[in-house]
């Protein structure tokens, strides 16, 4: 007779693999994954010597001093250094998503999208969607491991996750842009600028939005949620409410009139500094703990 595993043993099971699937990826390498995951698994069940904050800076203190001068660098070339370093941190899922829903907007505003009638352009509703979701990925709790490592490099972790939501952003940025050039060369009715200004604000917004939000309550499908929540409320409300009723209100009409353009990039700034003092926080919280 089978004896069912219990929910113990089923959680290092799935710990496991996961970690196993993660160093093969990592290494590109199934058997060096295998032959690491043993050394892994001990290494995170590792019961580390209790340490006060004090011993711990203290530590830090001393390593820093040993630790070899880097080169002087010019700003730009460690900018560009810096941010093709992050390129491999952030998921692959995520320039996979973007593209291939940045390349459904197009098609769909290239073929069913009337100028005349106008309206978002399906370009315009699915881009800012789209980089909100990659960005809330950005920051979890499940990433902690993983910041904490990073702590104790020279680079602070809130200039790394600022990287890698630039490039995520910029990733986006450029997808979008390519799109609305072909449809402006595609179709005559289609004016590039204005395309491009129609999803580039509320794309800003919205990713600050859901970065700032999975960044408070540390948990990236909340963050991810609560911008689809918003921006599918905005749009739907905006395309089927009737003119001057409360309806119209509910949906948040700044989020697309040109008018309020400059309030939208202003909130956008101020979300993504206050995100990133949370980073700062969440950090000093967790080394008093």
């Amino acid at each position: 007779m089978s004896m069912r595993q219990s929910p113990e043993s089923d959680r290092l099971s799935s710990d496991e693999s996961r970690l196993k699937a993660m160093l093969i990826e990592d290494l590109e390498n199934h058997e060096e994954g295998e032959a690491m995951l043993p050394f892994v698994m001990q290494m995170r069940n590792w019961a580390a010597p209790s340490s006060t904050p004090d011993e711990t800076r203290q530590l830090i203190e001393r390593l820093m001093l040993e630790l070899p001068s880097p080169p002087r660098a010019e700003p730009l070339r460690w900018a560009w250094l810096l941010l093709r370093a992050q390129v491999r941190v952030v998921q692959a899922e995520i320039w996979t998503a973007s593209a291939l829903v940045m390349a459904l907007g197009v098609l769909v505003t290239l073929t069913i999208y009337d100028v005349r009638v106008g309206g978002l352009a399906p370009l315009a509703v699915l881009a800012p969607i789209v980089v909100a979701a990659g960005v809330a990925l950005l920051y979890d709790s499940d990433l902690e491991p993983v910041l904490e490592l990073e702590h104790t490099t020279r680079v602070s972790s809130q200039l790394l996750l600022l990287a890698r939501l630039t490039l995520v952003f910029g990733f986006n940025f450029a997808l979008g842009l390519a799109g609305s050039v072909l449809l402006a060369a595609a179709k005559a009715e289609v004016q590039l600028w204005p395309l491009v200004l129609s999803w580039l604000f509320p794309m800003a917004f919205l990713s600050a939005f859901t970065f700032f939000l999975s960044i408070v309550v540390r948990d990236s499908v909340v963050g991810a949620v609560s911008g689809f929540g918003l921006w599918g409320l905005h749009v739907l409300l905006y395309t089927t409410a009737p003119p001057n009723s409360w309806l119209q209100l509910l949906s948040l009409p700044g989020l697309a009139a040109p008018e309020s353009r400059a309030w939208l990039a202003l909130a956008a700034i101020l979300m993504t500094l206050a995100a990133l003092q949370m980073v700062e926080y969440h950090r000093q919280r967790g080394s008093q703990a």
